[in-house]
This record gives C-alpha cells, structure tokens and sequence, in this order.
C-alpha cells in the first residue's frame, strides 16, 4: 500500500496516477517524462504500513515499534 504525502489517501500499487510532462527538445525532437503521483491529487506518495492496533494507514517514521502515534498515547494513558 501507498500513501500520498500531500492528501493522506492510500492506495494500492498500479492504481496511482500516471501522464506525461513535456521536457522541451532533445536533438530537435520533443521529449516528455513519465510521472506517477497519488491518484487523487497528483501528489507525492511513499510506502504505508499498518499500525499494529488500529490498523490505520501510517509512514514508516510515524510508527514505533509498529504502533501509531494515537495508539501509543492509549496505551501511555492506560498505563498511568
């Protein structure tokens, strides 16, 4: 699964947006690159993983040992 970085949706691989930008010439010629974004903005997007509790959609950098932020300060509360 994938997550895009400027809107939060999640998708699946091959489901992400993909078209063409033009780059000008090249030799006279015009050249274009292939581009993939999130497929509700356009956006940017990288690598989701599951929280281990709740099973909500996050980044890696935002799970510890595989919990989200809200799950971890559950567990901070229960304990105190």
């Amino acid at each position: 699964m994938y997550k895009c970085t400027e809107c939060g949706t999640v998708f699946e691989e091959g489901e992400e947006a993909v078209w063409q930008e033009s780059r000008g010439e090249f030799w006279g010629f015009p050249c274009s690159e292939t581009m993939r974004g999130c497929p509700e903005c356009k956006g940017d997007y990288e690598k989701a993983f599951k929280c281990q509790k709740c099973e909500g959609w996050c980044f890696e950098d935002e799970l510890v040992d595989g919990l989200c932020q809200d799950c971890q300060e559950e567990i901070l509360y229960r304990e105190s």
